[in-house]
Formats: C-alpha cells, sequence, structure tokens
C-alpha cells in the first residue's frame, strides 16, 4: 500500500514554503507530490525535465505534478503513466490542499474511494498555523478550525514575526481544538519529512502517537476531545453497528475518530478510523503496541457529548447480549 499525506492550512500559512523545503530532501526520493499549480513552489532549478504538461520530474526522484479533475483522476492517471513507463515508480504521495478546502472530503475520498483502496492508504495529516494571523482566522473561517481539528502535526509557521505571548495564546488555542496534536515551530518551513509518513492506520508507531495524546479534552471552542476506555472485550457486530449509527445520524459533527478495540474472539487489536461519515474498513493488528488491552477510543467532535456516545454504546452492547 502507497500511503498519502495531506499537507492542509490556511492561505498563507505556509504550506508552500513547507512543500518547498521538503522536495528537497533526500528521503523524498520516490515520492508523487501532488498540487494545484507545482509552479507555486519554486522548484524550477530542480527540474530535469517537463514529462508532460501538468508533470515535472526533480533530481532526486520526485515526481511533482497538478492536481488534474479531482484526487482520484491524479492518482489514476499517475498509476497508468508509471504502468506505461512514461514515469518513475513511486511509494509514496503528498498532497497539499487549497488553503480554503475543507480537508475532510480528500481524508473521505482516500479512506472510502474503491479505486483507491487497493493501493493507497491514507497516513498523516500536518496543518501548519500561521502564527501572525491564525487568531483572526479561526475566529472567521470554519475551514481553519477543521484544518487543525483534522491533523496528526501542527507546525506553527511565523513565530518569529510574533510575540512570545502571543505565540503561547495561539499554542493554548490550537491544543484547545486537537489535543491529540503534538504542535511543533517551523522557520521557514524547514521540517523533517518524516512527520507526514509512518504515522497511517495500523501502524504501531501510529497507535501509540494517538494513544498517548488522547485525552478528554472540553475547551472554550465548539471542539470537542475525548476518549473512550472499556475494560471487556466488545461483540464486533455492536461495535460496528454504533458507529454506523453514529457516522449516519451525527457524521457532520463527527470530525475524526480514531481506536485500538479489544474485539471478543481476537488475538490482536482492531484499530478504527473514520473522518465524519466515512469509515476505512478496520484494520487488525499482529499484537497489541503496550501491555494495556482495553478498548481506547478517541474522538474529536463538534457539539457531541462523551455521555451520549458511551450510552449509546452500552445500549448497543447489552443489545447484543454482552455486559461491557
Amino acid at each position: 500500500m502507497i500511503p498519502v499525506s495531506i499537507i492542509t492550512g490556511f492561505l498563507g500559512s505556509g504550506k508552500t514554503t513547507l512543500l518547498n523545503h521538503i522536495v528537497r530532501q533526500p528521503g523524498m526520493a520516490d515520492t508523487a507530490v501532488i498540487v494545484n499549480e507545482f509552479g507555486e513552489i519554486g522548484i524550477d532549478h530542480l527540474l530535469i525535465e517537463q514529462a508532460f504538461e501538468d508533470t515535472v520530474l526533480l533530481e532526486n526522484g520526485c515526481i511533482c505534478c497538478s492536481i488534474r479533475g479531482d484526487l482520484v483522476d491524479t492518482l489514476i492517471d499517475l498509476e497508468q503513466r508509471v504502468a506505461n513507463g512514461d514515469l518513475p515508480p513511486f511509494s509514496k504521495v503528498v498532497v497539499e490542499t487549497t488553503g480554503l478546502a475543507d480537508p475532510a472530503p480528500i481524508l473521505q475520498t482516500l479512506i472510502s474511494e474503491p479505486r483507491l483502496q487497493r493501493n493507497y492508504v491514507l497516513d498523516g495529516i500536518v496543518a501548519t498555523v500561521d502564527a501572525v494571523n491564525a487568531a483572526g482566522q479561526l475566529d472567521e473561517f470554519e475551514e481553519s478550525v477543521k484544518q487543525i481539528a483534522l491533523a496528526d502535526h501542527l507546525l506553527l509557521t511565523k513565530s518569529d514575526l510574533s510575540s512570545t505571548s502571543a505565540v503561547a495564546a495561539l499554542s493554548a488555542r490550537l491544543t484547545d481544538i486537537n489535543p491529540n496534536a503534538p504542535i511543533a515551530e517551523t522557520d521557514h518551513g524547514q521540517a523533517d519529512p518524516s512527520i507526514l509518513f509512518g504515522n497511517g492506520i495500523g501502524t504501531v508507531r501510529d497507535v501509540a502517537e494517538w494513544l498517548h495524546h488522547g485525552h478528554d479534552h472540553g475547551g472554550q471552542s465548539d471542539i470537542n476531545s475525548f476518549a473512550l476506555t472499556i475494560e471487556a472485550p466488545l461483540p464486533w457486530e455492536a461495535v460496528k453497528d454504533w458507529l454506523e449509527s453514529i457516522a449516519s445520524l451525527r457524521g457532520a459533527d463527527l470530525l475524526r475518530v480514531k481506536g485500538i478495540l479489544n474485539v471478543a474472539g481476537r488475538d490482536g487489536p482492531v484499530i478504527v478510523h473514520g473522518v465524519q461519515h466515512v469509515f476505512h474498513p478496520p484494520v487488525e493488528l499482529a499484537e497489541w503496541p503496550d501491555e494495556e488491552r482495553t478498548t481506547r477510543i478517541v474522538f474529536i467532535t463538534r457539539h457531541i457529548e462523551k455521555a451520549s456516545l458511551e450510552n449509546a454504546l452500552t445500549a448497543f452492547v447489552a443489545r447484543a447480549g454482552v455486559v461491557a
């Protein structure tokens, strides 16, 4: 499976600067980078050849292309060009969203599109945050809030242009929105490409990372983060029906879900991952990431309370004839 990572962030927050730095790193060889306009990232002096009107090859082996129609069309088109021998093979993908984009549809496409599920898997989601302008953007634009709420990592840019107190206040607000995402400051986009990869569904690093950060956190924003912990093994059909009902009834407010489940009759844990109305097919790991053998599900929601989800799960489990 080819991991696909997303770089999101509001207008002017430094996505292009970050990508400009990352594509130059040796670790980005064998990577396909998908952007809206590849000319914007200033890679002309790294260009080896323009393979197609919308695709260029870089000296380090990176393929850079502008999006064709939609993400599905672009990825399928790249695969076809590789199969035809027009482009070298790639082993990972980075997608840069537009500054006003809600990243949820992109994540849902990667999770649910049958034409992509054979070869691609969603990996890390990095959001760049403008230390100078983010506070106002968060007040005015819902897309800015969702970009932060859905991220696995937050990169604070332009902190050198802001005061220490303003940066501290913004960091606190970001934690209020998404306590599960580590925050790091970056100077002119200089970040390690490794933050983009190795976070995907079903990797031990991913499980350990979000279990470490996942905890109950309700602040002043409309976004809540909380974790459900259940000791006893759960019947899969009850969990499946519960998650499907939440996605159906409250999907718009179910921003992101990640869980490691102790499923009755399974030796290893089962990983679930959802974005709003769409859930990735469950993945069973060969072993648990730590000594704890309990179900732990981390939710990032808007206007959904922890107690209501706990009560609903209890009802579904009871209906299955099992006491959780």
